[in-house]
């Protein structure tokens, strides 16, 4: 095998670790939604989530093995804090997929990839054209557009603070795990990281089901199999994009902006076939402006 074949091979491969993400991302919004239709109740479904999660970590990739643990103090703290900012941020977007629909949640999570773009450019000093800058004011004007609601008076303010909240909240968890990719981490690490990041945020799941009134050790059934569906496609969300980010060879703007721009797409494409989810015209002309912004933003 010739070296321009052995790159193409490696980089081929690469893109399977990106697609990954990107279905793993949509379905997390797909599962939020469904979850509506079985009456799940949101503090059980994510922690049932996390757990699930960490268990996958552990069974499958067998991080305790690892004998880069050695190094684990030098990016345990980044794990305990990203894991609380994942129980928190999950809250905010189950909460807004089954108020304000999967397709303007998912535009709000994903075009929050303005903050590590602003991050890389900033702290890396990666490179940065009038046309990112374009990319970086339309992106914002996308999320405005499309949780507009012609009549604000009789639309609940949670369909709009919500997603609001989720673009700003998922713009600092994904600077974070750049910075963490980057910084304090190598690859063979990346499993060991992804468990403890869902370890933590299951622990912080079911300190809040025990201090939670009224609290039952019943199990509903529903929320139990989505919540242990959730927990592998959120798995596999983390997982794919840190592999993706250290295979790719390409920059991580490029990296983030594919993944979103995908997952955006895809997600809205759920939304209209699946749930026949409703939207208007600046809410359409907000997606097709965060195409266009993350196409800038490559």
């Amino acid at each position: 095998m010739t070296y321009g074949q052995a790159f193409r091979s490696a980089f081929y491969f690469a893109m399977i670790y990106l697609a990954a993400s990107i279905l793993s991302s949509s379905m997390i919004y797909v599962v939020f939604r469904i979850s509506k239709n079985y009456h799940c109740r949101l503090t059980a479904l994510i922690t049932y989530n996390y757990l699930a999660a960490t268990l996958l970590g552990v069974f499958l990739f067998k991080p305790y093995q690892s004998e880069t643990l050695n190094s684990v103090t030098g990016w345990l703290p980044y794990g305990i804090a990203l894991g609380l900012l994942f129980i928190l941020m999950f809250f905010l977007i189950g909460r807004s997929a089954q108020k304000a629909g999967i397709t303007v949640t998912t535009l709000a999570n994903k075009l929050s990839l303005v903050f590590p773009v602003l991050f890389s450019l900033i702290y890396y000093n990666e490179d940065i054209t009038t046309i990112k800058y374009i990319g970086l004011g339309t992106a914002t004007l996308a999320v405005l557009m499309a949780v507009y609601k012609k009549d604000l008076r009789r639309t609940n303010v949670l369909y709009i603070i919500l997603p609001l909240l989720i673009f700003f909240g998922s713009g600092v968890v994904d600077s974070l795990v750049k910075f963490v990719q980057a910084e304090k981490i190598t690859s063979t690490e990346t499993s060991a990281y992804t468990t403890v990041v869902f370890l933590v945020a299951f622990v912080a799941g079911t300190l809040l089901l025990l201090f939670n009134r009224p609290f039952s050790w019943r199990i509903h059934t529903p929320t139990l199999l989505l919540g242990t569906l959730l927990g592998i496609v959120n798995f596999g969300s983390l997982y794919f994009i840190i592999m993706a980010l250290n295979h790719t060879g390409l920059k991580s703007a490029l990296v983030f902006a594919m993944n979103n721009m995908s997952v955006v797409a895809l997600s809205a494409l759920f939304g209209a076939l699946l749930f026949r989810e409703k939207l208007n015209k600046i809410n359409f002309a907000g997606i097709v402006l965060a195409i266009i912004s993350l196409y800038f933003l490559l």
